[in-house]
């Protein structure tokens, strides 16, 4: 029996261009909409760690955005 891993990266892989691309590109706009609202609220002055979380957010979304792009190849 295979792992969740191996049958998600058989998916990916086996997966339509044009729905990879869609996936792709709708995770791209979060990060960037994520990234552009973080340097939007952020001005210096609040302290409020859900400010961060965007960031935190957006990173951890570029990695799987790598990672997805990797295991496509």
């Amino acid at each position: 029996m295979k792992s969740y891993y191996y049958q998600f990266l058989n998916f990916i892989q086996e997966m339509n261009i044009g729905w990879y691309m869609a996936i792709w590109f709708v995770l791209f706009l979060a990060i960037l909409s994520l990234t552009i609202r973080f340097f939007k609220i952020y001005n210096g002055t609040q302290k409020n760690f859900e400010k961060v979380s965007l960031i935190i957010l957006a990173v951890l979304l570029f990695a799987f955005l790598i990672f997805f792009t990797y295991v496509r190849k």
